[in-house]
């Protein structure tokens, strides 16, 4: 049985808002969440996850996520398409695809779906595929967070391996990719594919099925809970404004986390390269932050931030930007320069802390000479 199902459209926004936050700027975009997930709850009998305990040991799962830049590239016409060989999209639903195609390479029926990290389309997609399927979503996920890069899941770091994977976009492109040389090679070979996907169009999904493990295998890796995590906390930020309350401080409430600061987004530099979106966000600060500069670093999601050019927080614990007056998270490609906005910092997993995961996902692995510092060490006193 469902640990949590949602019948409600308040229910899907507040959900969509906490898997926003969680995503740290990246995630995937809450439109295209909405479109998996509004249908479900208007004409059926709603949605839900499933506690990862109920799923049997021996049991196969896997983990389904699309892929790409979140960088806000242009749509091309129907004849700039035409020019390039791409017609009509032809797959409704990529992920449902990738999976049933990893069912028949692999041999294995998948009995459940994870989703690969928090994000309002990365995780919504997963809930989705999982009601076409008629197989439960995992109330957990691969990160606790949104992540740029394959290498840096838990199931990455324990050592379990990405492939045979699968890929379905909405052009109808189908690949198998049955083994690949490394992790980062796989993650270069899915970006490219990724590109081709989105060269047309930013929207649709390159779907990707993989991490194929047991239910058993997948208690070691999962970040258990944190569907009902996210939803908690848009929840929280929801009832705060409705109250008249400062959603911003709920929102660093619920997270159990810090509101490291408050301030206007002057610039917003960035660059779409290989399959990713990279830039910084700079902010002037206001309110209690007024005469102070946060710069914060990202690709895809956020992952170095600076306080007066002095290093702040960092991946692998969460950085979040939201709207100051209305608490509604925001991602890199749609955050506006000119927007008042706050910003929190939450703790990351456990299971993102070891050594072997700050290498990765420390910010050493994004190429700068900072030690990780957990943030709880930084800012050991919540307001």
């Amino acid at each position: 049985m469902p640990a949590r199902t949602i019948r409600t459209v308040q229910e899907v926004e507040d959900l969509l808002r906490g898997l926003t936050l969680y995503g740290t700027g990246g995630g995937g975009r809450p439109d295209k969440g909405r479109e998996y997930l509004l249908p479900r709850v208007e004409t059926e009998a709603g949605i839900g996850w499933t506690d990862l305990s109920e799923i049997p040991g021996d049991a196969w799962v896997c983990t389904v996520f699309g892929m790409g830049s979140i960088a806000p590239v242009p749509v091309l016409s129907d004849e700039e398409r035409a020019a390039l060989g791409y017609g009509r999209m032809t797959v409704d639903r990529p992920m449902v695809k990738a999976v049933r195609d990893l069912e028949s390479a692999s041999g294995r029926r998948v009995a459940a779906l994870i989703p690969f990290e928090l994000g309002a389309s990365n995780t919504a997609g997963p809930i989705d595929t999982a009601c076409e399927l008629g197989v439960p979503t995992v109330d957990g996920d691969f990160a606790g967070r949104a992540i740029p890069q394959l290498n840096q899941t838990t199931a990455a770091i324990a050592g379990l391996p990405f492939c045979p994977a699968a890929i379905c976009d909405a052009w109808g492109n189908r690949l198998l990719f049955q083994a690949a040389h490394s992790l980062p090679v796989a993650e270069r070979v899915g970006k490219l594919i990724s590109i081709a996907t989105k060269l047309p169009d930013p929207r649709p999904a390159c779907a990707h099925a993989g991490y194929l493990m047991t239910g058993r295998d997948a208690r070691r890796v999962v970040v258990p809970g944190s569907i009902t995590r996210a939803l908690s906390v848009g929840q929280a930020i929801r009832e705060a404004r409705e109250s008249g309350r400062d959603p911003v401080a709920a929102a660093a409430e619920a997270l159990a986390g810090w509101t490291i600061f408050l301030g206007v987004v002057r610039q917003k530099p960035w660059e779409n390269r290989d399959g990713y979106m990279l830039g910084e966000i700079r902010l002037e600060g206001r309110e209690a932050f007024a005469g102070r500069r946060l710069r914060i670093w990202f690709k895809n999601e956020n992952h170095v931030a600076w306080l007066d050019d002095r290093p702040h927080v960092t991946s692998p614990d969460l950085i979040m930007v939201l709207d100051r007056r209305t608490g509604e998270p925001f991602t890199n490609t749609d955050l506006p320069e000119g927007h008042e906005v706050g910003v929190l910092a939450a703790p990351a997993h456990s299971l993102l802390r070891s050594s072997a995961a700050l290498a990765v996902l420390g910010p050493a692995a994004f190429g700068f000479p900072v030690p990780y510092v957990p943030v709880e060490e930084r800012l050991p006193h919540r307001p």
